[in-house]
């Protein structure tokens, strides 16, 4: 059954009201018709099933005949502050990190951060995150949306460690442990967040100030990731440590 997502707003009366980028997906992306049983979600955690019942030139209307709440059975919530990499492998990121169940992604500026970009370009990038989040959310059955928020500087973000139970920072250092034991005082109800840097890694003024703050330092192994492997690799150890247990 076609799977797609639809803003909460344009729920209403038991119908869905499915306009613009949605409705050109449904009509002539996946071909559907009136009469075709689908499946909507609006990323708050609500799922639709329904029907088509009618198709014209400004929207899709579908009526509603159950609506689902699945039930996450986690307590467990993870921010991924990432430094943005250069190219198109913030894309990847935002993808497979939505597929890894991140609550949070935070685009992270940092000293060594090569890509720079005025106000408005950041904007138009975090508009395109926004939009490869929902579709890898299509793909992987998720029916809450991970939030893409403003980009962040990193002093910016270090005063806000405060608001997690449990913040850890991969990157070479000295003073780095192990993740495996720094996942030894995780508590399945912790608020985490996975700081990640750039291409070069974070200064050591950077990692002295994450320290000061209660960062937690980690080693990732013996092997030098780059900064997209190394979110990657941090999440998929999360992800499998506190959901899919």
């Amino acid at each position: 059954m076609s799977r797609f997502y639809v803003q909460p707003q344009s729920i209403r009366d038991d119908k869905i009201h499915v306009e613009k980028e949605e409705r050109h997906h449904i009509v002539d992306v996946m071909r559907l018709g009136e009469g075709d049983a689908v499946v909507a979600f609006d990323g708050r955690g609500n799922e639709y099933v329904g029907v088509i019942t009618c198709i014209d030139a400004k929207e899709v209307i579908i009526d509603i005949k159950e609506v689902k709440t699945p039930d996450s059975k986690r307590n467990f919530r993870i921010t991924l502050a990432q430094a943005i990499p250069k190219k198109d492998k913030m894309d990847t990121v935002v993808q497979k990190a939505t597929e890894l169940g991140v609550d949070e992604i935070i685009p992270l500026s940092t000293e060594r951060t090569i890509v720079k970009a005025d106000n408005e370009r950041i904007k138009s990038k975090i508009e395109r995150w926004r939009r490869i989040a929902i579709e890898a959310s299509k793909q992987c059955g998720r029916t809450e949306l991970p939030l893409v928020r403003p980009m962040l500087k990193f002093n910016d973000l270090i005063e806000m460690v405060d608001n997690y139970n449990f913040t850890i920072m991969p990157c070479l250092s000295e003073d780095s442990i192990s993740l495996y034991s720094a996942l030894a005082d995780i508590k399945e109800s912790d608020k985490s967040l996975v700081m990640i840097g750039p291409e070069g890694g974070f200064t050591e003024a950077e990692k002295a100030a994450a320290a000061s703050h209660g960062v937690i330092l980690v080693s990732l192994g013996d092997l030098v990731l780059k900064s997209d492997t190394a979110a990657i690799a941090t999440l998929s150890v999360l992800n499998y440590e506190y959901k899919c247990m």
